[in-house]
């Protein structure tokens, strides 16, 4: 079983990015669970979201305490959560942000020996959309990383999960997520 915790504040779309997570996988023909855990229900305030994904049924209910991924969308999360709490020794980390792999992992010691990738999913979400909401991108960015998902699936379920958006900006979601998979081919590797 995957399991998988997003990071982030109200208004960068954690909770969708559970949702087409978890949507995508039961395209995939996989077995899924996405829910989120909400504290002050205001734009800003810290939002987590999880997701397991098996080829089996998921009998196990919870919150996830070791994930095998995690996902911030907002670095400055780290500022007011103890994120880097208990992860397990094989966790990969995927962070939003225009750092390097090794200097966030230098400023952060306890994950030193962690898969940490970084990506500027602000800076392709403002490319395509010009709003900074990088959800959608870091999910294509995911993809690229492990291939939990298909693309099918992904384009399907975002698509879904979009659908009360206009086509354009739907498209330009999946167009930033494209590019940042595209990306994760150039850098596979230089994570470590």
């Amino acid at each position: 079983m995957l399991e998988i915790i997003i990071h982030g504040r109200g208004g960068q779309g954690v909770v969708v990015t559970s949702r087409i997570l978890g949507t995508a996988a039961l395209y995939d023909g996989l077995y899924a669970q996405d829910f989120p855990l909400y504290g002050a229900a205001r734009r800003g305030a810290p939002v987590m979201a999880f997701v397991r994904i098996d080829d089996e049924p998921i009998l196990l209910r919870g919150y996830i305490a070791k994930p095998d991924i995690m996902v911030l969308l907002d670095e400055s999360i780290i500022d007011v959560m103890d994120v880097f709490l208990d992860l397990s020794d094989d966790c990969t980390i995927i962070v939003n942000t225009t750092r390097s792999a090794g200097d966030f992992r230098g400023a952060h010691p306890e994950i030193k020996d962690l898969r940490v990738f970084c990506v500027d999913g602000t800076g392709i979400a403002l490319e395509y959309l010009e709003k900074p909401i990088p959800n959608v991108v870091i999910i294509g960015f995911l993809i690229g990383i492990t291939h939990i998902i298909s693309i099918d699936a992904f384009m399907k379920s975002v698509r879904d999960e979009l659908g009360k958006y206009p086509e354009n900006l739907i498209d330009k979601n999946i167009d930033g997520a494209l590019e940042a998979c595209e990306l994760m081919t150039e850098v596979r590797g230089a994570a470590r």
